[in-house]
């Protein structure tokens, strides 16, 4: 009964030890890009997402860990500006979390996948001067 006791607990710590290593930085392996729809009203309108041209509706491909730079314009109109800022995701969130118990997680942390924009669809209506 003492070797089944044992047995069962070796399991036990190898199931444990198996789910800490299979979920230990997880941001690590998510993608480093994130998309995000910008339309404009009226149509025809113009826009330039961290320095590149773009026609409207436009679907950009953008980096998730840094904060988007959005600029909307047409002639005789107001332009449109916004800044889309970053936060801690999900992911980010759960390997803090296994950072606590297991140290490996933390490497997830300093990876693009770790974040998320605050936003990724854009409206933006441009108003005559």
């Amino acid at each position: 009964m003492n070797s089944y006791k044992k047995i069962q607990s070796v399991i036990c710590v190898l199931l444990c030890v198996s789910i800490l290593v299979a979920t230990s930085g997880c941001s690590a392996f998510r993608s480093s890009r994130q998309s995000i729809n910008i339309a404009c009203y009226p149509e025809g309108s113009s826009v330039t997402v961290n320095g590149n041209h773009y026609k409207t509706p436009a679907t950009v491909s953008v980096r998730r860990n840094e904060s988007v730079s959005i600029q909307c314009y047409k002639k005789g109109y107001q332009p449109y500006n916004r800044v889309i800022g970053t936060h801690l995701n999900t992911t980010g969130i759960l390997d803090i979390v296994g950072t606590c118990i297991f140290i490996l997680p933390c490497i997830g942390l300093f990876t693009p996948g770790a974040f998320s924009l605050d936003e990724t669809n854009v409206l933006a209506t441009l108003y005559e001067k």
